[in-house]
């Protein structure tokens, strides 16, 4: 009888350091999953707070390149050589500019949804008449805020290269709507401001000039 009562004594101590040991080693785990628990949040958090981070800093520096060609004619407001081309029934009325091709490109750095400023080069050749080329290098500034539109200005030095040499000035504003992403019909307003040779009603011949062009405009955006 003793020796059951001593069999069953040591079965209990065993039980009990066993029990001891488990419950002892359950805070240990639950203190090992609530730390990897918290790595896995923190970095999940780090995450998120990253990806904001990114949404949240302010948009870089955009590119455009645009390209035009386009078709035009002007009204010249000065007809000192009473030019054949009059519109009313003086030979001092107002006379009409010859028509003629335009070739531009042009490039500007700003936000793409905001105004960027750049330079523009234009080309323009007489598609009749005398021959008569001209060169435009200008300041170029441009707005694409518009949904389907971008408006655009230059203002830069006109350079005739034939049939005599002169440099004029020319201001232009012009809007592009946009039937693809990237293709716009045009239309563009010149204005041009020359000075000419003396002649017996003026010692200084002032030759303004206002034309009106539309062609196609190809836009291409670099985005950061």
């Amino acid at each position: 009888m003793l020796e059951l009562r001593t069999g069953l004594s040591l079965v209990a101590v065993l039980l009990g350091a066993s029990w001891g040991r488990a419950a002892a080693a359950q805070p240990v785990v639950a203190r090992e999953a609530g730390v990897a628990g918290a790595v896995a949040g923190e970095e999940s958090g780090g995450a998120e707070l990253e990806a904001y981070r990114d949404l949240s800093r302010p948009p870089g520096t955009a590119a455009r390149v645009v390209s035009t060609v386009a078709i035009g004619k002007g009204i010249r407001f000065n007809n000192p050589y009473r030019l054949q081309t009059q519109l009313g029934d003086t030979a001092e009325s107002l006379s009409l500019t010859a028509g003629y091709l335009d070739f531009g490109a042009a490039f500007a750095l700003g936000p793409a949804d905001g105004v960027q400023h750049g330079a523009a080069l234009r080309f323009s050749i007489a598609a009749g008449g005398v021959p008569q080329e001209s060169l435009t290098p200008s300041y170029f500034v441009a707005y694409r805020g518009f949904k389907r539109a971008l408006a655009y200005g230059r203002l830069g030095a006109a350079i005739l290269i034939e049939p005599d040499v002169n440099v004029g000035g020319e201001l232009a504003a012009g809007i592009g709507y946009f039937l693809l992403a990237g293709v716009a019909l045009s239309g563009e307003i010149v204005g041009d401001l020359f000075y000419g040779a003396a002649t017996y009603d003026a010692a200084y011949t002032v030759y303004p000039v206002v034309s009106a062009q539309l062609g196609l405009l190809i836009d291409h955006e670099l985005l950061p």
